[in-house]
């Protein structure tokens, strides 16, 4: 009877966060208005910042570093990456992945006020903020499909899987973003220790190199292949960027390492969520 009481939980709980989609939504909204308030620009800063920002790693690449082509499989069309599109189109999957992780550190312990004035899922509080990141996330893809467009050319079929990589993505970090943002309630160090832990976390991803230059260094190159970010970072710049499948053993890694995590997020937030107005 264990298994079935288990899963009768997890589809009660399933239950209450859809019937509170409209908080939800809400809170995305209140936590972009609030990043953007004051602003001439509003809203069209998450398409402006990710504009300025290939145009610097344009700049610097090419004209101060001057750093050869991307060194990752060729596109189909023999292609040149330019590097700073490389890095940007790493970087953008990543930054929906950073961000949605490390604004949640802190979503619980950030809305002690409402959690002691009315009752609703404690979950979407990070989930909240992972949508918030999702959103910004869309603009700086749409940013980086027409530079992509621009300077190698249109995108083939194999676009079609960033839906899929992008699910991942937000499921393993929901699921990390719920432990880590139950975890701090009762230990406030946390937020900190995962700003260091993202920086190291970046560098142990293909972001700013890719697996080829890596090269075979036997443990080395598994270590990496064992981050679940790797899998959809090369994943993303070959659907993208270099018009090439997914690497598909990787990318199964990573689907099911971000259900785990989602499951032991789920589990140690499930348990904690009944004392959390008692402690912030």
């Amino acid at each position: 009877m264990a298994p079935a009481v288990g899963t009768g939980r997890w589809l009660a709980a399933g239950r209450e966060l859809l019937a509170a989609r409209e908080l939800t939504l809400n809170l995305v909204r209140r936590d972009l208005k609030v990043r953007h308030r004051g602003t001439f620009l509003g809203m069209l800063w998450s398409l402006t910042t990710p504009l300025l920002i290939v145009g610097l790693y344009y700049f610097i690449f090419t004209f101060i570093l001057r750093t050869s082509p991307a060194v990752d499989h060729p596109r189909p069309d023999g292609q040149n990456v330019p590097f700073a599109v490389y890095f940007f189109c790493g970087l953008t999957l990543w930054n929906l992945f950073a961000n949605s992780v490390g604004a949640s550190t802190d979503s619980v312990v950030g809305a002690a006020y409402l959690l002691h004035k009315v009752y609703f899922p404690r979950a979407i509080l990070p989930m909240a903020t992972v949508g918030s990141a999702t959103v910004t996330f869309a603009f700086e893809l749409s940013v980086l499909v027409v530079i992509t467009t621009l300077t190698v050319g249109l995108p083939s079929l194999h676009i079609l899987w960033v839906p899929l990589i992008v699910v991942i993505v937000v499921v393993l970090a929901f699921g990390l973003s719920l432990l880590l943002s139950a975890v701090t309630v009762f230990l406030r160090d946390v937020s900190h220790f995962v700003g260091v832990a993202m920086q190291l976390w970046f560098w142990g991803t293909p972001i700013i190199y890719s697996l080829q230059y890596v090269g075979d260094r036997g443990a080395f190159i598994k270590l990496l292949q064992l981050n679940p970010m790797t899998g959809c970072v090369v994943a993303f710049r070959n659907v993208v960027l270099l018009n090439r499948a997914p690497d598909y053993r990787l990318l199964a890694y990573d689907a099911v390492a971000a259900v785990i995590a989602l499951g032991a997020g789920a589990w140690v937030f499930g348990r904690w969520q009944k004392v959390f107005s008692e402690v912030v």
